[in-house]
């Protein structure tokens, strides 16, 4: 089952804060430009786990709505618009770490699975996007 805006709404606002109707429009807008549900599910999770990595190494990173446009505008000027092209990302992304000091950082998979990705709902509360759940 793919995500829905409705999924996105849902995972801003249990992840971060209440949303806007402001707010709302700017997500739609990217949905118009051709971003997927799925796609800004993740610049927003992708926002959290820079927050628990600034949390490891001691510092406090504030996460704003404007902090997560801001991915999602790179994404789209990045052409990272749909599942398969931000799989490719974050396997280069993966890639990168291990050639570049051998380690994965926090959080990263090694392989990244479509159920890593996949909305199931569940009895339990689970957010849409479990594999960077806190």
């Amino acid at each position: 089952m793919e995500p829905r805006m409705e999924d996105v709404f849902a995972l801003y606002e249990q992840k971060v804060a209440p949303l806007s109707s402001a707010q709302r429009e700017k997500l739609l807008a990217a949905r118009d430009e051709g971003m997927t549900p799925f796609v800004m599910g993740c610049a927003i999770l992708r926002a959290k786990q820079e927050q628990r990595r600034s949390r490891l190494a001691g510092k406090e990173k504030h996460i704003s709505f404007n902090y997560i446009h801001r991915i999602i505008e790179d994404w789209l000027n990045h052409g990272i618009t749909t599942e398969e092209r931000f799989r490719a990302y974050w396997s280069a992304i993966t890639e990168d770490q291990h050639k570049n000091g051998g380690e994965k950082a926090h959080g990263a998979q090694e392989k990244i699975r479509r159920e890593d990705f996949t909305y199931t709902p569940s009895k339990q509360d689970r957010s849409l996007f479990s594999f960077l759940d806190d």
